[in-house]
């Protein structure tokens, strides 16, 4: 088990967050650029110092503020690759991959047994004479992964691996380098702003965002509840924050949104009347449902998210009629035809509606065919519509 409580300030830039980790799989860590995510395996693998914090490995302290423990790297047994790999131009692979052997005056037998393995397993042994110009960026991965994984890490850490890579490469690779790290074995943090990389890569998912860790599981809990607006983003869901104001039956009830609850979770509501508030009836999830609406637990005032799929929006040119209980109107802000994975049209179609007062778009998907009898266009005044059962609501 990694087990990290840090707290770091650099320069105007605070970072504070405490997890754990399993032995013998890869978590990743996610969040944008400027999250705090590098700066976090720095200060892991002792290239930067906490001010505070525990930092152990399979109860190993490797930092202890309060013991005043602090581990130098280079005696630490964790391998990094940083994003851009930084081989020593003026080596070979096998050279690269031999430099930390070398430098602990390693038998050169062991070295030899140790640098063929690496090769072997990271597929490059065809290309072990060559210097680094004469590899494909994917190449050099592999060269500097080997290079890590040759000196046996109780931990890997790995900075944005998939960044450098063209998008046909990063797909070839993406693939590889799961079935590396599936053999290793080897406890890994992977780093990325891509959230299908973090699908792909990650048996747990941590989010960063600002130097704090604001949500952690797997992909379905990040899919079914997101805990913040950038991580409903990435799921693709509209996402409320705001306060329950009645309870209907055992399973609904009425949410308050309001316009300064929304610039708290970075602009995340998608709707709100003149007056900045916004009235939504929706449904818990399986979580908070049936019985538990009725215990102290769940009551008026209490603080509820709420995400509707943008799949679950019905468009309409005018005000509907019907058993749908929400309602938005609003401007069209983008058309966007989406696209599948081979860069076909998918037949579905993305529409930003803008609504008054806010600036983050109420996002519904249509078929494309629908889009075309609408005739929608940017700038074309919208109704859209959500039935109860599709705004999920949880705590």
């Amino acid at each position: 088990m990694l087990d990290v409580t840090i707290a770091s300030q650099i320069d105007t830039f605070q970072l504070d967050l405490s997890f754990q980790v399993p032995e013998h799989q890869t978590t990743v860590i996610l969040g944008e650029s400027g999250a705090g995510k590098s700066t976090l395996l720095r200060l892991l693998a002792g290239l930067l110092r906490p001010q505070r914090g525990h930092i152990s490995l399979q109860e190993t302290t490797y930092y202890d503020s309060e013991q005043r423990i602090s581990v130098p790297a280079q005696q630490r047994p964790f391998g990094f690759v940083f994003q851009d790999y930084i081989l020593f131009p003026h080596l070979t692979a096998y050279e690269n991959i031999a430099f930390g052997l070398r430098a602990q005056q390693l038998p050169s037998q062991y070295i030899r047994r140790q640098v063929g393995k690496v090769l072997e397993q990271v597929q490059m042994t065809a290309y072990a004479q060559r210097l680094p110009a004469q590899l494909s960026g994917g190449q050099q991965q592999r060269i500097a992964i080997a290079r890590a994984l040759v000196l046996q890490p109780q931990l890997l850490l790995l900075d944005e691996p998939l960044a450098a890579l063209d998008v046909q490469t990063r797909r070839e690779i993406r693939q590889e380098l799961r079935q590396i790290l599936a053999t290793t074995n080897v406890t890994t943090l992977l780093v990325t702003h891509h959230y299908l990389d973090s699908l792909f890569f990650g048996q747990q998912i941590l989010v960063m965002d600002h130097g704090q860790l604001i949500q952690q599981g797997n992909q379905q809990n990040l899919s079914r509840y997101p805990r913040s607006s950038y991580v409903a983003e990435l799921v693709g869901v509209n996402f409320f924050q705001g306060s329950i104001q009645s309870l209907e039956d055992n399973t609904t009830c009425v949410v308050t949104i309001t316009q300064s609850r929304a610039e708290a979770s970075r602009g995340a509501s998608i709707a709100a009347q003149d007056n900045g508030s916004l009235e939504l009836v929706a449904t818990f999830q399986e979580q908070d449902a049936a019985a538990t609406l009725t215990t102290p637990e769940i009551q008026a005032g209490q603080e509820i998210i709420v995400v509707i799929e943008p799949r679950s929006i019905t468009l309409h040119q005018q005000r509907p009629e019907g058993s749908a209980r929400n309602f938005f109107q609003g401007t069209i802000q983008q058309i966007l035809y989406l696209e599948t994975a081979s860069g076909e049209h998918s037949g579905r179609v993305r529409v930003s509606l803008q609504l008054s007062g806010l600036t983050v778009p109420l996002i519904a998907e249509i078929t494309a065919s629908s889009a075309q009898r609408m005739q929608l266009s940017e700038g074309q005044t919208l109704y859209a519509s959500c039935k109860a059962t599709e705004a999920r609501a949880y705590r």
